[in-house]
């Protein structure tokens, strides 16, 4: 491209995912990631929707797991693909102009001129009040309603109004609480939190303020802080708490209607025979590789794995430099007797390749164990220190999303398509409790179950 040639600016699009419930995305925002080249999703967004999608996915949550991107980083990637001309995708939990920095991201868009759309979400107070039966607004007993956030907690606010709704609220039920008993309500004044709303694992705790603020902890997030008298209304037995939830590893089953059944997916995918021989040959090749690099804690974990499947331990790594991004991954290196050599702390992606040219990490043959989904923004940050990457897919994006996050506790029964995904579940799961209903695509799916975790259900 000739110097006084310019590249045409991408697109963004400024998306609201909605509060959880996949199903729950507008038909104009799955239009629009269809059509993106990138996609930036956030914490609350989850796998099971971003993996509907074929742009380059990057996670920009907090996650305890993995580096993660702060707001001014955010901004700067989204500008960084949209000059590039990509069309960009940014995927926010709920809605973005609802306590989601919306505005933030389009005044940066703004100031460099690029062209965006926001395509509103359901906000996680409607998704909580229409999945719990708990309405917002209701004739003669709640006319007016407000949203509030519940940091700083110095500042706090309770506006007079008849259902108030507080958003993040996991560490500061009681000083939110005090704060609407300053404010005039009494401590008979009803109030629910609404825990995972919208999704498997959905949970409704109700009381007073006065039962609230006699408990220790009272929440675990994501939760929603719901106060008025409209609580009155709730009940145990409402529509989505009667569905049964049914875990789906691998397929796409037709006999669980959605009038019946919560469905959650949970991804199995045969390992390739490719992906397989391309993992032991790198790992018969260890020694040869100067650098690691493990981007999170799942990249050293599955990696050690395959180290000891393929008959190799620590001993043929004393030849490289191991590098960790984040102290979730030093802490797992940790487990397998190794510290890290590179422990690197990056406040943002941008900043890796600083860090790594301060820490002599350039002009380097790198080996990168990691997802399926390979780490664009580091892969970027090596190659330009001068290094040759070579990516190496151990685990399957997603599959760790589960681990974390399915609570059998909350769920009915489970089905399998095939005996490998049965295999592929007991990787992460032991047992599976009694009372869960456990079927499968066929009777060698059923064997294989009965095999591996005994008996029959």
């Amino acid at each position: 491209m000739k110097k006084n040639q310019q590249r045409p600016k991408g697109y963004v699009y400024i998306i609201g995912a909605g509060p959880g419930d996949p199903d729950l995305l507008t038909l104009k925002a799955e239009r629009a990631l269809r059509a993106s080249d990138v996609i930036l999703y956030d914490d609350l967004v989850t796998s099971a929707l971003v993996d509907r999608f074929e742009g380059l996915k990057i996670y920009t949550g907090k996650r305890k797991d993995s580096h993660h991107f702060e707001q001014d980083a955010i901004n700067e990637e989204i500008v960084r693909h949209a000059l590039r001309g990509k069309i960009v995708a940014r995927l926010k939990g709920g809605d973005p102009f609802v306590f989601g920095r919306g505005g933030e991201e389009i005044d940066v868009l703004r100031s460099h001129r690029i062209d965006y759309e926001i395509i509103p979400g359901i906000t996680a107070a409607h998704g909580a009040s229409s999945y719990s039966e708990i309405p917002l607004t209701m004739r003669k007993v709640s006319s007016s309603v407000a949203f509030c956030t519940g940091h700083p907690v110095n500042k706090i606010q309770a506006p007079d109004a008849d259902t108030l709704v507080y958003y993040m609220v996991a560490s500061s039920v009681h000083e939110v609480l005090e704060a609407v008993l300053k404010k005039g309500r009494k401590e008979s004044t009803k109030v629910a939190i609404v825990q995972n709303a919208t999704r498997y694992n959905q949970q409704v705790f109700t009381g007073t303020i006065g039962e609230f603020l006699r408990r220790d902890r009272v929440a675990y997030s994501p939760a929603l802080l719901i106060i008025g008298e409209n609580i009155n209304h709730f009940i145990e037995k409402n529509w989505f708490s009667r569905k049964k939830k049914v875990l789906v590893v691998g397929g796409e089953p037709k006999q669980f209607s959605e009038r019946d059944y919560v469905v959650v997916n949970f991804p199995c995918r045969r390992e390739e025979a490719a992906e397989r021989a391309e993992i032991e040959r790198c790992i018969e090749g260890v020694g040869e590789w100067p650098v690691i690099v493990f981007p999170n804690r799942f990249a050293v974990k599955y990696f050690f794995g395959y180290l000891m499947e393929f008959g190799r331990d620590v001993r043929h790594l004393s030849g490289a430099r191991i590098c960790t991004i984040g102290r979730p991954a030093a802490t797992e290196l940790q487990k397998f007797g190794i510290l890290s050599d590179l422990a690197l702390e990056p406040e943002s992606p941008s900043a890796i390749g600083g860090l790594l040219r301060e820490g002599g990490v350039s002009r380097q043959k790198v080996l990168l164990p990691g997802s399926n989904l390979v780490d664009s923004y580091l892969v970027n940050a090596l190659e330009e220190e001068g290094s040759t990457v070579t990516p190496l897919s151990v685990y399957l994006h997603g599959k760790h999303e589960q681990e974390e996050t399915v609570d059998l506790d909350f769920i009915d029964e489970i089905w399998f398509s095939s005996p490998s995904c049965v295999k592929n579940f007991s990787a992460l799961y032991r047992s599976v409790p009694d009372r869960i209903t456990v079927t499968g695509a066929d009777s060698g799916t059923e064997a294989e179950f009965a095999r591996i975790f005994g008996g029959k259900r």
